[in-house]
């Protein structure tokens, strides 16, 4: 792929040049291609954290390889039923590669590393952690390799062993504060215990879901949903906090967790009906920033789907389809280069959140929320 100038993305961006959108398939093709560029250009086996206009491609991130792995698991299984099947058989291979590199950035406390390309001495981090557990999980299920189970039991240990007795983690966090979207983290705990039988993990999780429950208002709001205090949370952070806390209530068979996660995916209902397609960032007076956080509005669309399949409420799958439409325009597929297949981290390119960058995790959520809906239209 050749490179991209960073006048020319910025260019477009001004123009307003939008995609015209194709086929969910056609779109959830390129960006499957895009993540498997991801992991060619690091030659290590995970994926590289994003393509930037000033900078190139970065460096293996530990963190989001981990929950793009059931992402190719996933888009293995969807290959498997189509006409594509030698693209499933590939994904399912790209999956195990990136789980095995997984495994060889563990470090002796069980923990995983935070940051980009980490070495052996790097600190833990426990959202990172977290979210490879989502990855490690699933390739066992998929695989049977007690490695893998191994190192869930010690990733999720390590959690365990580090969390606040109220709940929450007040160490070994990003930028050292305590976060609400760590509800993906007891997600992710819960998800340790459905392998590994421990209670101690479910114990955990419940008692950290409970503390994130704690942290919302009467207006549907999450304290500590930034990253950290004084900032306004990004789309991409709310809709973090939503989906751990609706993940755990689902798994948990938990109604408090599940009605606080609908109350603030509401809210986000509301002002997508308002607005428009969903902002960037808000304010606790729910008012939207003047960018769009792509990352979020795939996150934002995928708790709405898996609220329609919980409760059958039409506006959760038209808000969906909004948000993923939206997605569609902005998702690049008329040039071979780095960007065919990506997804910006802000619109416009030069907005604040992953500004002049191409995240990997935009486009495994963007590949998520292609197939939930395609899931839930097929029901």
């Amino acid at each position: 792929m050749r490179p991209v100038t960073l006048a020319r993305a910025v260019y477009q961006d001004v123009r307003g040049k939008q995609t015209t959108p194709r086929t969910d398939g056609d779109h959830l093709s390129a960006a499957i291609d895009w993540l498997f560029h991801s992991q060619e250009v690091t030659d290590c086996g995970g994926s590289a954290a994003y393509y930037g206009l000033l900078t190139g491609w970065a460096g293996p991130y530990p963190e989001t390889s981990g929950y793009i792995v059931p992402t190719l698991y996933d888009y293995a299984e969807y290959a498997s039923s189509s006409t594509i099947l030698g693209r499933s058989t590939e994904a399912r291979h790209r999956a195990r590669r990136m789980a095995d590199w997984l495994l060889r950035t563990q470090l002796d406390s069980g923990a995983f590393p935070g940051g980009v390309d980490p070495d052996p001495g790097s600190d833990p981090s426990v959202f990172n952690t977290g979210q490879i557990l989502f990855g490690l999980v699933r390739a066992f299920e998929e695989t049977g390799d007690e490695q893998f189970l191994d190192a869930v039991e010690r990733a999720a240990t390590w959690l365990v062993d580090v969390q606040h007795e109220k709940g929450y983690w007040d160490q070994f966090d990003y930028r050292g504060e305590i976060h609400s979207y760590c509800s993906r983290v007891g997600w992710a705990l819960l998800e340790a215990h459905s392998v590994t039988g421990n209670d101690v993990f479910l114990n955990s999780a419940t008692t950290h879901l409970e503390w994130v429950t704690s942290t919302q208002t009467d207006d549907d709001w999450f304290e500590y949903a930034a990253f950290s205090p004084g900032e306004l949370p990004y789309l991409h952070t709310i809709a973090y906090t939503v989906r751990g806390l609706l993940e755990g209530g689902l798994l948990l068979d938990d109604e408090r967790f599940v009605t606080t996660a609908r109350a603030t995916a509401d809210r986000l209902l509301k002002c997508q009906r308002e607005k428009g397609v969903l902002r960037g960032a808000y304010n606790r007076s729910w008012n939207g920033s003047d960018f769009y956080c792509l990352t979020g509005n795939a996150q934002t669309a995928l708790v709405w789907l898996r609220l329609y399949e919980r409760f059958g409420d039409e506006r959760y799958l038209d808000g969906a389809t909004t948000e993923v439409e939206f997605l569609k325009r902005h998702h690049r597929l008329d040039e071979q280069s780095a960007l065919r297949g990506g997804i910006q981290g802000s619109q416009p390119v030069w907005g604040p959140y992953m500004r002049f960058r191409y995240p990997n995790w935009a486009v495994k959520f963007f590949c998520d929320a292609i197939m939930a809906k395609s899931r839930v239209e097929r029901a």
